[in-house]
């Protein structure tokens, strides 16, 4: 304890939490228990899925939570790889769960070790034939993990849109769907630390010029929302090849080079090109779009 000039008692000269008698702590410097750090929970790309715990189960079934687990892909590997096929990663066979067990071994690991792996790990968000709306995902996940989600630097969404159900139609954002998509954006926007972004917006075919539908300007819809997220150093956006039909290339790529001054890109996936089924019009529109190619 230390005295003050009148000779009272004052605070510990080294607080409790400072562990100094770890090795970890009192001897090796903040960078290298940063490489520790990230070899133990750091530098990967991670799922995040809204499913059943296996464990925690309520008397009904298995209550649905948030889970992550670590991507069989690497950080390295190109977005087009990862949204070109299924994951099946946080299922049970696989098992590929993070441990990140060493932050709960005292507070200073969790003050040290929470950066190192909301910043340095890649969170995948795979949305795939599901009612649900991305933005749904991330105000979830913004209200479950309040004190952390902000941290995030790197994030990826393969949104994925079902063969039409009524019941979905809102969900097509130049069909109906355009606030839910503004949302989405604005959710994004909320992310303070948000610097690298990938988006793969797989939409039901493209359909052509059509009376019965309104004249939409389709890059203005789906790029100029880009723009509110004003900290993105990379944004990549894959998009169906059917899209090229309201606008060329260069239209597109232009208005997305409008969003930063940094890396802003198209990547142009392939979706199902064959004929449309039979029946109204409106129901051309969502077809199911077929990633069985392979993607560039």
């Amino acid at each position: 304890m230390t005295k003050d000039s009148a000779g009272r008692s004052g605070a510990p000269a080294t607080p409790p939490d400072e562990q100094l008698a770890s090795p970890l702590f009192g001897k090796l410097p903040p960078e290298l228990r940063a490489i520790i750090f990230t070899e133990l929970f750091g530098g990967r790309r991670l799922h995040l899925e809204f499913m059943p715990h296996p464990v925690r189960a309520d008397k009904v079934g298995n209550r649905r939570r948030w889970r992550h687990g670590i991507c069989e892909d690497q950080a390295a590997t190109p977005f087009t790889s990862v949204i070109a096929r299924k994951h099946y990663c946080l299922t049970a066979a696989r098992r590929r769960a993070l441990d990140i067990s060493m932050l709960f071994t005292c507070r200073r690991a969790l003050v040290e070790g929470i950066p190192v792996l909301y910043h340095s790990n890649i969170f995948l968000i795979i949305n795939a034939g599901s009612r649900r709306l991305p933005v749904d995902d991330i105000r979830s996940l913004q209200a479950k993990m309040s004190k952390h989600w902000a941290l995030v630097q790197s994030l990826e969404i393969k949104w994925e849109v079902a063969m039409f159900h009524r019941n979905q139609a809102t969900i097509v954002p130049h069909f109906g769907g355009r606030d839910a998509y503004e949302a989405f954006w604005d959710s994004l926007a909320d992310m303070p630390a948000l610097s690298r972004l990938r988006i793969a917006l797989l939409m039901p075919p493209c359909p052509l010029a059509d009376p019965a539908f309104p004249a939409l300007d389709m890059p203005d819809l789906y790029l100029s929302p880009i723009q509110r997220l004003r900290g993105l150093r990379l944004c990549e956006i894959a998009m169906p090849k059917s899209y090229l039909c309201v606008a060329d290339q260069d239209e597109w790529e232009t208005f997305i080079s409008r969003a930063g001054r940094s890396q802003h890109f198209i990547s142009w996936v392939d979706d199902d090109s064959g004929p449309a089924p039979p029946g109204p019009a409106s129901t051309h529109m969502f077809r199911l779009l077929s990633m069985a190619r392979g993607l560039v």
